[in-house]
């Protein structure tokens, strides 16, 4: 921690701007404007887009109260470039690109240099969401510096990741040795059989529900973070999922360990060894039904929150070619019901939805589907606070699902930012901004973990320190220095949490000390 005292070079300074004039300004800035609600709709009927309405098709209401479309429009849009470039016009746009992979493999490689050679412009802004970490990379003048950037922290996290299945796969195993050593009297035991078998089951879908909180099950906190800062965006947005079939150490059917459990079972015939038969049945069914992950999937609120931000959510689902050499285990897909709960955000938002390992192919055809809604714009008859607004829309087609958000989002203040990163002669220099401050003594105040971490060309950590500091200013300005370090090549990573909010940001890049 002092090494970190020491090459922090903290300093902080205030903007010429006034926070008091600042605040004053929006007061004045609020009081002169005039509310006007955009609402997106997509209508689909029988499963297909449909097109060609007018405005007088549509009704909206607030809070039961209808309201007067002051503005129609009609939206397609595609995410490939071609055709804006072809016309002279080049829009804003924001890309997330979602990477929920435990392979990372030659397909994803592959479709990542096809985004960035077809599809991303240098101009564009881009996030990175993976292992439900908000990472910031940094666009460089040359593309391909931030493909090998983007790679390189991919296959870190996920090589975090991989391990964490091993790891899984190891105590089911050390569990499995146990049990078979009950089941067939070897060793020695201090549990019987029925109660081996129990212990078992509990520990096995303990150790697959702690793997599915830190690795599947999307966190919803880290996506409406993500969803804050695309709101402030003001252009097209588009999120391309890169969804790999989930995977986990499953017991092998008629492998060692399954065939004799079956043996056990059937061999209780007296009526106090048939209810214990019964209540490992039970547990048996309850940790396959703990494997059906799509109860737990939060489909409809990240549906909701990709509606928010307007952001059109595509979906291309990969396979995973892992294995594992083991008697007892083998890696199985846990469960392919949820993907009807990543179609829903599709469909929800102009989405396309691939199946393939052709990840460049699948990602072409992403990037030329179409993304048709209408966009009706009012101005409320009332003045209603934002977190009361319901809306409804009605439309004049009968059997068409009306997809919208039925309620008017929160205006929410940018999350916690890593900025004007800098480096040079063996030194760093960034900023923090947006962070949230409370005022206490008749002083604004707030507080960040800033965590750096810096591995050399081999992968190893060189540098890996964290720090709580006190803010006490709009933007604070860091400085490190790394002069003790040999020359060459190195992978930073810069994670800043916000002890008030509890927002993240994480930025990454490779640099040259």
């Amino acid at each position: 921690m002092k090494k970190l005292l020491s090459s922090l070079g903290i300093f902080l300074f205030l903007l010429n701007l006034s926070f008091n004039l600042a605040l004053s300004q929006e007061r004045l800035q609020e009081e002169i404007t005039v509310i006007a609600v955009e609402v997106p709709v997509r209508i689909i009927h029988k499963g297909q887009v449909v097109k060609g309405l007018i405005k007088e098709n549509f009704e909206i209401y607030e809070n039961g109260v209808k309201q007067e479309i002051t503005s129609f429009k009609i939206i397609s849009r595609k995410m490939s470039a071609h055709q804006e470039e072809a016309k002279g016009k080049k829009k804003k746009r924001l890309f997330i690109l979602i990477f929920n992979v435990f392979d990372y493999n030659k397909a994803v490689e592959e479709g990542i240099d096809y985004f960035f050679q077809n599809v991303f412009r240098k101009e564009d802004r881009l996030f990175i969401l993976t292992e439900n970490r908000i990472i910031n990379i940094e666009i460089g003048k040359d593309l391909s510096t931030t493909v090998h950037n983007l790679n390189k922290t991919l296959k870190e996290y996920k090589l975090i990741s991989s391990q964490s299945t091993l790891q899984a796969l190891k105590n089911l195993n050390y569990e499995a040795e146990k049990l078979l050593n009950a089941l067939m009297g070897e060793g020695i035991s201090i549990s019987s059989p029925s109660q081996a078998l129990l212990r078992y089951f509990d520990n096995y879908q303990r150790i697959w529900l702690e793997y599915k909180k830190k690795y599947i099950t999307p966190d919803v906190d880290r996506y409406r973070s993500l969803i804050n800062r695309m709101k402030m965006f003001e252009g097209e947005k588009w999120a391309i999922c890169f969804q790999q079939r989930e995977i986990f150490p499953r017991l092998k059917s008629a492998g060692r360990l399954d065939n004799e459990i079956r043996n056990w079972l059937s061999s209780q015939v007296d009526s106090q060894d048939q209810v214990w038969s019964q209540l490992i049945q039970t547990k048996q069914v309850e940790l396959q039904r703990s494997f059906d992950i799509s109860e737990s999937f939060p489909s409809d609120t990240l549906r909701d929150l990709f509606i928010e931000a307007n952001a059109t959510f595509h979906l291309i689902l990969l396979k995973s070619f892992r294995y594992v050499l083991s008697q007892d285990f083998e890696l199985m897909e846990v469960s392919q019901h949820y993907e009807d709960c990543l179609k829903k955000i599709c469909s929800s938002t102009g989405g396309s939805y691939r199946f393939s390992n052709k990840v460049s192919e699948a990602l072409q055809e992403a990037a030329d589907s179409e993304d048709y809604y209408y966009l009706l714009v009012y101005s409320p008859k009332e003045d209603q606070p934002e977190n009361e607004r319901e809306i409804e829309v009605k439309v004049k087609k009968s059997g068409a699902d009306i997809i919208y958000l039925k309620h008017v989002p929160r205006k929410e203040a940018l999350p916690i930012t890593i900025t004007n990163f800098e480096a040079g002669q063996k030194a760093i220099k960034f900023s923090l901004v947006n962070y949230k401050m409370t005022e206490t003594k008749e002083k604004l105040t707030g507080a960040a973990e800033v965590k750096v971490t810096l591995f050399d060309k081999n992968s190893n950590k060189v540098y890996d320190e964290a720090k709580t500091l006190s803010l006490f200013k709009r933007e604070t300005y860091i400085f490190l220095n790394f002069d003790w370090l040999n020359a060459g090549s190195y992978f930073l990573v810069i994670q800043a949490k916000d002890k008030l909010s509890s927002e993240t940001d994480v930025f990454s890049i490779d640099v040259e000390f």
